[in-house]
């Protein structure tokens, strides 16, 4: 029973080294999405997955895997540090951006470069809202693996200054109560005190804190509240 005991302890240790070994890969990595990552950081990720799992559950030959994770650590920190200092280095690791469409003409050379069949490209462009191609300027392969469409003038949403209109400047929302508790730091940033906010619920008819559920405002004159439920 003592062995069973003993086994289980060790891996828990192992595992809780493991976690904290990938939460360091993780961090090291930044905060890009799945969609936003180069097939190095893709493939890369699989690969840690992989020998993190093989960490967790080795008891006897632990220290490989542990050896192969710190190794992927300083070469993904090598890469992301090469690429942020130099164009040329970050071309290198992620690649160049292609342009697969420009004035209406699909290129077939750059799909074929891409590794991309027309069928392929123009799902992405109704994906991204373009049924009819000729609705489409320009269509570039970003290094993350998605397609960035840019519409033809005439096929652009119309905006304010199309139509000589001069609307007031848009402010970010600041969130104020989450579930009951109030976010003094987001308050502060928003340049109002707990006394407008007051005010505010008060106008709502709410009369505690407690009572919200979410609120919010922007720098304007926006507001933004409503009751637990």
């Amino acid at each position: 029973m003592s062995d069973i005991f003993a086994e289980v302890g060790q891996v828990v240790l192992t595992s809780l080294l493991s976690l904290a070994v990938m939460f360091l890969f993780t961090r090291i990595g930044g905060k890009r999405q799945i969609t936003q990552m180069s097939p190095f950081d893709y493939l890369n990720a699989v690969t840690v997955g992989s020998i993190g799992a093989e960490l967790a559950t080795n008891l006897e030959q632990w220290l490989r895997p542990l050896s192969a994770l710190i190794i992927y650590i300083l070469a993904t920190w090598f890469v992301h540090y090469t690429a942020c200092k130099s164009n040329a280095m970050r071309s290198f690791w992620s690649g160049r951006s292609l342009i697969l469409m420009d004035g209406g003409t699909i290129y077939k050379a750059a799909l074929q470069r891409a590794a991309i069949d027309v069928n392929e490209f123009l799902g992405q462009a109704r994906v991204a809202g373009y049924f009819d191609p000729n609705e489409i300027e320009t269509a570039i392969l970003e290094t993350s693996g998605q397609i960035s469409f840019l519409p033809k003038s005439r096929s652009r949403p119309l905006t304010p200054e199309d139509m000589q209109l001069h609307p007031a400047a848009a402010s970010a929302w600041y969130d104020l109560i989450i579930d009951g508790q109030l976010m003094q730091d987001n308050l502060k940033a928003a340049g109002r005190d707990e006394r407008w906010l007051n005010a505010q619920l008060h106008a709502q008819g709410i009369g505690q804190r407690s009572e919200v559920f979410y609120a919010a405002c922007d720098k304007a004159d926006g507001f933004y509240a409503c009751r637990i439920q």
